[in-house]
């Protein structure tokens, strides 16, 4: 698996596949992000999705040929990791400084059907020496299942991710360099 192919498996966090329509989905708030990942789809399965509005933007494709190749690359082992965790940030992370401790924190979020990405994104963290912490379950009032959070803390922590991982999401990307600039 390359790590474009990866990044998609870990971008694949806010997705899901119907497979009685043989259909992939895509949501995100950013545009611009979602057009990224559609080139990688053509890049990497030659299959180009349609991007709509609704609340949110969805990447969406009816392709039975894009479903069957989507689930094997699940089933695949990642190689290096890089590509998953960037891929998994920019579609359900965020970087915030903490409320108590005013202390960069990054955070990625999933229900418990996200538990098992979770906690391969913390295998990779680990590997790469980034202490990371696994939190959960937490009910949350506006979501139906529990939620799990894996968040780095601390400006060192953070650098250590910003500067691992290759980010893509536009917004994300200008508060890491606004985290950077901070830490000197």
């Amino acid at each position: 698996m390359n790590a474009e192919e990866e990044y998609l498996l870990g971008a694949f966090g806010d997705g899901y596949i119907d497979d009685k329509r043989h259909e992939l989905f895509f949501h995100q708030k950013n545009l611009q992000w979602l057009e990224l990942v559609n080139e990688l789809l053509q890049k990497n399965f030659g299959i180009n999705g349609r991007i709509s509005k609704r609340d949110v933007y969805i990447l969406r494709k009816k392709s039975k040929a894009l479903v069957q190749k989507f689930r094997v690359l699940q089933k695949e082992e990642i190689s290096d990791g890089k590509g998953f965790v960037a891929g998994l940030f920019d579609s359900e992370g965020s970087i915030y400084l903490s409320t108590k401790s005013k202390i960069p924190v990054v955070d990625i979020t999933q229900a418990s059907k996200g538990l098992e990405s979770l906690k391969l994104a913390q295998q990779v963290l680990d590997k790469f020496r980034i202490k990371s912490h696994l939190n959960g379950p937490y009910n949350n009032k506006h979501g139906k299942l529990p939620q799990y959070h894996l968040r780095v803390y601390g400006f060192a922590n953070c650098k250590m991710f910003c500067e691992t991982f290759f980010i893509r999401h536009p917004d994300k990307l200008k508060k890491f360099s606004a985290l950077t600039s901070k830490s000197g």
